[in-house]
């Protein structure tokens, strides 16, 4: 802890800044190390898979743990952040409308490509806009509008700790159609995330399946028609029953 101010006012700052001060460098050398430990472990581990020997070192959860809380602390308490990008941005679109005596159609495609050194990410969108002239034909409605978005991440796809994980992430926003002014929500939000290490599908923030090391796992199931283990298969048309099928 600080020791306890004395003096006057601009004296009691003086010490109270040095103290912060001096903290801050202990934090930085504390973090330089740590880091310089990490890619020091990492270069040696990728040498070691590299010559086919050995066995590859990775951070402890008390390491990465501490790696998280100094990381944190250096940044609520810095006075500057500075963070220098380079960042390509492409927006591309293409519009269709067609119009007669039985109504207007447009359709919207549009593309917007985002590049920096994280990660290149698509975005894409589409609308269709559908209005009936009900007097010339006979039709539900008379209007109809449809709009969905997609992406697709190639780069950093999330964290494990402080480590980066790098793969393609490829999901899709809510699809919303609107007749004659009435919304209904067709799709949540899902994606598909492929890693070098697993393909896992997430519903909004939860990974609920995912397949790694020959092996499927997933929270819920629903089967539609039947399930083949080895020799067996499991069906349930005329309710639950186990076949012998052979093998």
């Amino acid at each position: 802890m600080p020791p306890y101010p004395t003096g006057s006012v601009q004296q009691q700052l003086t010490q109270q800044y040095s103290y912060l001060f001096q903290m801050a460098q202990q934090l930085n050398m504390a973090l330089t190390a740590l880091e310089s430990g990490a890619v020091s472990a990492a270069g040696s581990g990728g040498a070691q898979r590299r010559s086919g020997g050995g066995t590859s070192s990775a951070m402890s959860p008390a390491e990465t743990e501490q790696f998280q809380n100094l990381r944190a602390m250096i940044v609520k308490t810095a006075k500057q952040v500075t963070r220098n990008m380079e960042q390509l941005e492409v927006r591309l679109g293409e519009e269709y409308v067609a119009a007669s005596q039985f109504g207007t159609y447009v359709q919207r495609l549009s593309a917007y490509l985002e590049a920096n050194p994280e990660a290149l990410t698509q975005y894409y969108g589409f609308c269709s806009d559908l209005a009936a002239n009900v007097a010339a034909v006979d039709a539900a409605f008379s209007s109809y509008r449809l709009d969905t978005e997609g992406y697709i991440r190639t780069g950093i796809v999330y964290y494990d700790g402080p480590s980066p994980v790098y793969g393609v992430a490829v999901g899709q926003n809510l699809t919303t159609t609107q007749i004659d002014g009435r919304q209904v929500v067709e799709q949540n939000n899902f994606r598909a995330v492929f890693t070098a290490q697993k393909l896992s599908f997430w519903q909004d923030s939860t990974e609920i399946a995912y397949v790694s090391n020959n092996r499927l796992y997933i929270t819920n199931i629903t089967v539609l028609d039947s399930i083949t283990v080895g020799p067996w298969r499991m069906d349930s048309g005329s309710g639950l029953a186990f076949k012998w099928i052979g093998g």
